[in-house]
């Protein structure tokens, strides 16, 4: 089989990159660029924080040169509930990497504890992730493809769909200090590797951590953080800064640190509508080979917020919290 085009080769290069024999595994940890306005998403231990409902809706589309290019669309929501003294949250996602697609659910407690340098926050959270591979949509090399046959002449890859669960859970910490914001989070530590027939899917293990320290400059209030990301084989950062004014807020976020690690760059920009909606929007520039190639990745972001105070007694607002910007 012929190859035509620089995109067969990009999109196969990606293939490789998510479906390895069997024996092996892929990495399938999602990136997301827009990662302070919501910080339920890398850390479930910050449910209630903004003392009312937040709801979240973000969807991301990758390297749209690709052919079955990775796609992301997550919901999720939180509030207070003071009766159980502290907050519950509950999320929905879905990731689409060419012949590969997940899909999970979930749900989270966390207490929250009112300290007199702000408020500390220990909970987890709870779901499953259904995994799919549809072996109709793989090309290989070597592989015949014409007049409807579909025979990639290879022993391990098949033609049909394979389905598997597997069990998410994780643990979190959160502090909102009076000065800054800590998070660390462990994901799936113990749990077994997901098989799809005879592909190995990583279970997800990662360790997250959030740092946040907000700065007030003139008018403006400033957002730098770093968030640190290992599944204690490989590891990322995204160095973010964002500043907002009245109720235009923008920035960049640089993801990676060295040759090997070094991803994108992401500009960050969103408006406040009203006390209830904030639209934010980032658009990613590919460092690496692969994303120079690949073209940019768009990530559209939409939060609700209630904006009115609920379960009384519960810690004030005494940190910065995505609420603001």
């Amino acid at each position: 089989m012929h190859i035509h085009s620089k995109s067969y080769i990009i999109s196969l290069a990606s293939l490789l990159f998510l479906l390895i024999a069997e024996g092996g595994f892929c990495q399938l940890a999602p990136q997301n660029s827009l990662y302070l306005i919501d910080l339920y998403q890398v850390n479930s231990a910050y449910a209630g924080l903004d003392n009312t409902l937040s709801v979240n809706l973000n969807y991301r589309d990758q390297w749209g040169v690709i052919e079955g290019h990775p796609r992301q669309f997550l919901i999720n929501a939180h509030l207070p509930v003071i009766i159980w003294e502290g907050a519950v949250g509950a999320y929905i996602k879905s990731d689409q990497l060419g012949s590969l697609s997940l899909t999970s659910a979930g749900i989270s407690y966390n207490r929250i504890l009112k300290r007199e340098y702000g408020v500390l926050s220990f909970g987890s959270s709870l779901g499953i992730t259904q995994a799919g591979l549809d072996g109709s949509l793989i090309v290989t090399p070597q592989g015949i493809y014409s007049s409807g046959t579909i025979d990639h002449q290879d022993i391990i890859l098949g033609t049909g769909i394979d389905r598997s669960v597997r069990l998410d859970y994780d643990m979190s910490l959160f502090l909102g200090h009076t000065n800054f914001d800590l998070g660390i989070s462990l994901q799936n530590l113990f749990l077994p590797n997901q098989n799809l027939g005879s592909t190995a899917i990583d279970n997800g293990k990662n360790l997250r951590i959030l740092g946040r320290y907000p700065i007030r400059l003139l008018d403006m209030i400033l957002y730098p953080s770093i968030l640190l990301k290992t599944n204690f084989v490989s590891y990322q950062t995204d160095l973010s800064c964002v500043a907002k004014s009245g109720n235009v807020f923008g920035g960049l976020s640089l993801r990676g640190f060295n040759a090997e690690s070094l991803d994108a760059i992401a500009i960050i920009a969103g408006i406040e509508f009203n006390r209830n909606y904030t639209l934010s929007y980032s658009y990613d520039v590919g460092l690496s080979r692969l994303g120079r190639l690949a073209g940019g990745s768009h990530e559209i972001h939409i939060n609700y917020n209630l904006n009115r105070l609920l379960g009384i007694g519960l810690p004030p607002e005494i940190i910065y919290n995505p609420r603001y910007l």
